[in-house]
């Protein structure tokens, strides 16, 4: 057995997949998805073939002729769920498996009614990275293969479909009271781009090729919130060269969506916790729009190389960033980057293999061990391989990797080998060895001073010798600077500051979820009361992990406020997508 992943049952010995056909009908009434999926490979195969599954009932298999095949489903494994070995017949060139889902799937979240922005329907969404497709359809789960897909998706006639694919066409489904949508994905895509959401779901154009989907609801506040999309898609095509996804539309999710944005290509996934009202937080949407060619299009191989994909994209997200905002705003996220990273580092363990970027992740589930070091750390290497050659050399460079490597799934090995070649200069100026298979920061990590950042670090840092910022002055600050003076505070505060800083800057009723959620962070971890009530709305509103995590972490390291983390997590884990409840359940077992 050749297995290629750690995270995968596929062994590509056995045969690989050339695309995938699903008919698939939404059971809101049984939280399930029912029907069958199609595989067909690369070259003929028989005998064994190894498929990843996740709580799956299979219902049976056979052959493009009808010849039912023999299939074992083995023994649950907590990471990589359960192997469906299929024995199939010589010169086999597709097979077709029958199953359902299950109701506890770990990539797809049933919300009520209630729990939506139109409250009326009921709405499914997915979410397949990093290796939660095997709960949705029996596959190779592995992003080192590729494949395009065609789906024909039943739902409910009020009801809409959508899916990361080209939208096809729209019909009578096979029983009263049901629509059938079709979609093609041409492009080859790992499983983890696999993407579907059904809902009360409406659209508007703002722009040549990107179309928002949001409940009708929300659809007039996303569509002015992201009116720019089409700048910025120009923006970064100047840089990284033509968009090859044919269109770049994105769906605003209900709150319960557990990450800021998801990547799937020709439909974006984006948390409404961005809709500020002032255009404040689209850099999450400038990071996704980056993911086209750092992530969709080159795409790292496995999880243990995951920073290709994030460490590249946050560089690209900031080189975006720069055009629209110039270099003071790149300076900003740089620091707020920095302070995450820091926040990482002291997580785990200056020493810790988790802090690498290139990481053995065998035995242990991704999603446990998911932080911002391939993020951070790996942005600040990439940048520094930009500063070693100077931008423009380092501009052709990315040009060609994106050439050679389109629509491929690689190694950091392979990454490694490609830049040798193609700068073989970088070898004597950086360490690689020291900055991929290390842990920790090096110390050659690459600084970025601003007059504004200076200032908002030196006042953070007299916080407890008294010093205050002005507060005519700071009401002017951007968002991002407010982010790094909070993020730069004592991680504990008097409550008679913690006053001073909502009288005078209203940060309970801020609008923007990134300066509330700092602020609640602070609150948590003084156990500031007068805070708490406006902690259980945002708990109870947002499925977002970037601002659950530290907050039922801050209330759980403190045995005056664990209790308070108890109780909002019995009244609202329903409301959370299963990966960001295990990732608090998690947080909560901790002594």
């Amino acid at each position: 057995m050749a297995r290629i992943d750690p995270h995968s049952y596929t062994d590509t010995a056995q045969g690989v997949i050339a695309s995938v056909l699903m008919r698939l009908t939404v059971d809101f009434g049984a939280k399930s998805l029912s029907g069958e999926a199609t595989l067909t490979f690369r070259q003929p195969v028989e005998g064994p073939l190894d498929l990843d599954t996740r709580d799956l009932r299979i219902d049976g298999a056979r052959t493009k002729n009808g010849e039912a095949v023999p299939f074992d489903l083995g023994e649950r494994d907590p990471v990589l769920g359960s192997r469906l070995r299929l024995t199939l017949p010589s010169k086999t060139r597709e097979v077709t498996i029958s199953y359902a889902t299950s109701p506890t799937a770990s990539a797809l979240q049933w919300l009520e009614p209630a729990h939506t922005a139109g409250g009326k329907h009921p709405y499914l969404f997915s979410q397949c990275q990093p290796h939660h497709a095997r709960s949705v359809v029996p596959l190779q789960d592995s992003a080192s293969v590729r494949f395009p897909y065609h789906a024909e998706i039943t739902v409910p006639s009020a009801l809409v479909a959508v899916m990361s694919a080209a939208p096809g066409e729209k019909r009578p489904g096979p029983r009263s009271g049901t629509a059938t949508y079709s979609f093609e994905m041409p492009q080859p895509i790992p499983s983890y781009l696999l993407a579907l959401a059904v809902g009360d779901i409406a659209s508007k154009d703002v722009g040549p090729r990107s179309r928002v989907y949001a409940e009708p609801a929300t659809l007039e506040r996303a569509a002015w919130e992201f009116g720019e999309v089409d700048s910025m898609l120009r923006k970064a095509e100047a840089l990284f060269g033509p968009y090859r996804w044919d269109r770049y539309d994105f769906l605003v999710m209900p709150p319960a969506f557990p990450y800021g944005g998801m990547e799937n290509p020709r439909l974006t996934f984006l948390t409404p916790t961005l809709l500020a009202g002032d255009r404040s937080l689209v850099n999450v949407l400038a990071h996704e729009l980056a993911h086209s060619w750092t992530g969709n299009l080159v795409t790292n191989a496995t999880m243990n190389d995951f920073w290709l994909n994030e460490g590249f994209t946050v560089w690209a997200e900031r080189r975006i960033l720069e055009t629209l905002a110039g270099q003071e705003a790149v300076a900003l996220g740089y620091a707020l980057g920095r302070q995450e990273l820091q926040e990482e580092i002291e997580r785990f363990g200056v020493t810790s293999p988790y802090t690498q970027l290139r990481t053995d992740l065998g035995g242990v589930d991704p999603d446990e061990v998911y932080s911002q070091v391939p993020y951070e750390k790996g942005c600040l290497f990439v940048t520094l391989l930009e500063q070693s050659v100077g931008r423009e050399r380092f501009d052709r460079f990315i040009t060609s990797y994106m050439d050679r490597f389109a629509f491929q799934s690689i190694t950091t090995e392979q990454f490694v080998t490609f830049l040798k070649e193609a700068l073989p200069e970088v070898d004597g100026k950086v360490d690689l060895q020291r900055w991929i298979y290390a842990p920790g920061i090096p110390e050659d990590a690459p600084a970025f001073h601003a007059p504004q950042l200076d200032v908002l670090l030196r006042l953070a840092a007299g916080w407890a010798r008294g010093e205050r910022p002005n507060v005519e002055q700071a009401r002017g600050w951007s968002i991002d600077a407010w982010l790094v003076y909070l993020g730069a505070l004592p991680k504990k505060i008097e409550h008679t500051d913690l006053r001073w800083l909502d009288e005078h800057f209203h940060m309970l009723a801020s609008g923007n979820a990134e300066i509330l959620c700092k602020f609640l962070v602070l609150a948590a971890s003084s156990a500031y009361e007068p805070a708490y009530a406006k902690l259980r709305e945002f708990v109870g509103g947002v499925g977002r992990m970037k601002y659950l995590k530290p907050l039922y972490k801050a209330l759980w390291a403190s045995d005056a406020t664990r209790p308070l983390a108890r109780k909002l997590f019995e009244a609202y884990a329903d409301h959370y997508h299963p990966i960001a409840r295990a990732g608090l359940e998690s947080i909560m077992k901790a002594s």
